[in-house]
């Protein structure tokens, strides 16, 4: 019996199987039938589903730029440096798109392993037989955040743990915590404001998992992180 099927429940993780077949699957593609049309349509899924989560990603970004920036405008401080927020710039767009790429993905998989030339090592080099993990239990499921920097802003970083986003608060020293982003893949930079120049200020954080719309597990630890202006 061929093995399960693991096409990965996260889009990064998707990205990744995407991106490995591409660049494998050619070479096998002789031995298990596999046409050009089908690579084809494997490298346009990529190119396509690249192209979403490139450009989803400069628009949350520039979403929560702009939302700081109207926070600010309304709010004050009065003496905080602002400017206005760079329109993102997008990816180029691929020349062509279909749906359901990883409805074609599965059922290309599924092809491969029942061919008669399929081996273990095979789908070992291809990735895709399935890792056989233990349950996660969604009760005790928690966050770790860390954070680097880029251009004087935190840039968070996580891991997804199988999920689908995690949800991302702040608290920028007024002692309550704000809803900023909501991230599909792993890696949120905070363009809030830097405070004025030479003053510094302390920034925290807590975040989430959330797996079909809603939030599962516990809160991650609060991180704090020193910003300077």
């Amino acid at each position: 019996m061929p093995n399960n099927t693991a096409i990965p429940r996260d889009d990064a993780g998707k990205l990744v199987l995407l991106q490995h077949l591409n660049g494998c699957l050619p070479s096998y593609a002789g031995i298990l039938e596999v046409s050009a049309d089908d690579l084809a349509q494997l490298k346009a899924g990529l190119d396509g589903f690249d192209y979403c989560l490139k450009a989803q990603d400069s628009a949350n970004n520039y979403s929560s730029a702009l939302f700081a920036f109207k926070r600010v405008l309304r709010d004050g401080p009065k003496d905080a440096v602002i400017n206005a927020p760079t329109l993102p710039v997008l990816p180029i767009t691929p020349t062509a798109f279909y749906p359901d790429v990883f409805g074609f993905l599965g059922a290309l998989i599924t092809r491969i392993k029942r061919h008669k030339n399929y081996t273990e090592a095979i789908g070992k080099a291809l990735n895709i037989i399935s890792a056989h993990r233990a349950a996660v239990d969604l009760t005790s499921l928690q966050p770790l955040l860390t954070v680097s920097f880029q251009g004087g802003h935190p840039m968070l970083h996580w891991k997804s743990n199988g999920t689908d986003a995690l949800e991302i608060e702040a608290d920028y020293g007024s002692g309550n915590f704000i809803l900023i982003s909501i991230q599909l893949s792993p890696g949120y930079q905070d363009n809030n404001p830097l405070p004025p120049a030479g003053t510094a200020a302390l920034w925290k954080y807590r975040a989430i998992y959330r797996i079909h719309d809603k939030q599962v597990g516990q809160w991650s630890s609060v991180l704090e992180v020193g910003v300077k202006g």
